[in-house]
């Protein structure tokens, strides 16, 4: 990949970083994932009850080059990571070219739950201002909501549509920060809805589906930088949800730590090259998430960004693929491939130490496997190496912008084979029935928009009936 030169600037951040470790020394770590039990919500309006000083309002009257949103739903066990990270981002603060706005909700009584800085609950928008302590949050409110379902997705619609009213800009970062599940969505009782997701508000049960964060993007009008400061996000299915209504997405196939993005580092990229265009910002928050968890957490780590402009190709190369593979029905490099690729953390360390279980996976890394275990001859097998081939080279030229990662996952498995996608894959254990493990999925699959354009499921279901 190409050399990031504003990286260098960024770098010098780094050195506060030992500040952001030393805030929260009891920060958990292992990841921003997670199954509720329950769903429902209630519904309550907003309370406008604006605190902001001048500067805030001075924001208002002129457009800017980027204004980064980032809706902080810490109704949940990561509520110290949101004021560790709301701080991490006044490390930077806003500008003469760059606003940056945060929704942060908060509850009391859930796991984990902190009473620092002020413990207040509810909601509240934040204009995000330059601050070295790292102890209390003093940007100014510039709106407040005694009561607020942040696994509604209208909430995050209309913080979208509120800020590019109020703090117009040329181009737009919208990150969704909470627990991720990928594209899936845990089956819940009561059963209210029929989508799939992120952003789980512990208050009301509530979370936002795969489904709905398509519907974000679209209902606010679109935004150039998607990111997901959530886990296992990257994935095939998200990425159809939300094409056309942005220009890229940023993610990870695997785990984010507790302590999330470092915003202080890619923030104070922007802040020394406002003009930057959203492919170039997508590059930095990857290469910056890295040198990030190599220089300071030392944990191992993955984030890509992908241009989501090219999500319509990579289905069509995808139906095409899995027509050639079942076409073959090589069954040995199909098996080799399935027990042998690069998995990502869906179900825990407790419950799935060695990743026998997860189902989702690399696809780039699937298909390597694959070829290198075909043992299948003629012209058909040809085809399909040269289909598989090239959507690997697909993947890795135009798909991909750029992915970069650090050291090894829970499992000893190096993020090397990681390349950037991941899909829904069969169990490496076959003793693990489809219609079981689809009966958490709170709705069907063959709903999303990335199995209707390429038949993803019933190539999941061929998957499985190979022996």
């Amino acid at each position: 990949m190409r050399k990031l030169t504003m990286l260098a600037a960024a770098a010098a951040l780094l050195a506060s970083a030992a500040a952001v470790k030393a805030a929260d020394k009891n920060l958990d770590f292992d990841g921003r994932t997670g199954l509720l039990d329950g769903l429902g919500f209630t519904q309550a309006p907003a309370v406008s009850a604006p605190q902001a000083d001048k500067a805030a309002a001075a924001a208002k009257t002129a457009k800017k080059k980027w204004t980064v949103l980032v809706f902080v739903n810490g109704k949940n066990d990561l509520e110290s990571a949101g004021l560790l990270n709301l701080n991490m981002m006044e490390m930077v603060g806003s500008n003469k070219d760059l606003n940056i706005l945060a929704e942060f909700g908060r509850m009391n009584g859930q796991q984990r739950d902190t009473d620092a800085d002020g413990n207040w609950t509810g909601s509240r928008r934040i204009y995000v201002k330059k601050d070295a302590d790292m102890e209390k949050i003093s940007s100014p409110v510039v709106l407040t909501t005694e009561k607020v379902d942040m696994g509604d997705y209208k909430r995050a619609v209309d913080f979208v549509l509120w800020a590019k009213k109020n703090y117009p800009a040329e181009k737009y970062l919208l990150i969704l920060w909470d627990h991720g599940t990928g594209w899936m969505d845990p089956r819940q009782e009561p059963k209210k809805t029929s989508e799939k997701g992120i952003s789980f508000d512990d208050e009301t049960g509530n979370y936002i589906r795969t489904r709905e964060i398509g519907s974000i993007v679209k209902e606010a009008g679109g935004v150039d930088v998607l990111a997901f400061d959530a886990c296992l996000m990257q994935m095939g299915e998200v990425l159809s949800e939300i094409k056309g209504s942005a220009s890229v997405m940023v993610g990870s196939e695997e785990t984010i730590p507790g302590v999330g993005y470092p915003y202080h580092v890619f923030l104070g990229a922007m802040a020394r090259e406002p003009g930057m265009s959203a492919e170039k910002l997508g590059s930095i928050m990857v290469e910056a998430y890295k040198m990030f968890y190599q220089s300071d957490v030392k944990r191992g780590a993955q984030l890509s960004a992908v241009r989501v402009a090219k999500a319509s190709e990579f289905e069509t190369r995808v139906k095409a693929l899995t027509a050639a593979i079942k076409g073959v029905n090589d069954a040995a490099a199909l098996k080799a491939a399935r027990a042998g690729v690069m998995r990502f953390d869906i179900v825990g360390a407790e419950s799935d130490p060695r990743k026998q279980i997860s189902f989702y996976g690399d696809l780039y890394n699937y298909l390597e496997l694959l070829e290198g275990a075909m043992t299948a001859k003629g012209a058909a097998a040809e085809d399909l190496r040269a289909k598989s081939a090239g959507l690997r080279a697909f993947i890795a030229r135009d798909l991909v912008i750029h992915n970069n990662y650090f050291d090894r996952d829970r499992a000893g498995r190096d993020f090397k084979d990681t390349h950037g996608i991941s899909v829904y894959l069969p169990p490496v254990i076959d003793q693990i029935e489809q219609a079981k493990l689809e009966g958490i999925f709170e709705g069907k699959y063959q709903d999303f928009a990335f199995s209707r354009a390429t038949g993803w499921h019933d190539f999941v279901t061929y998957l499985y009936g190979v022996k």
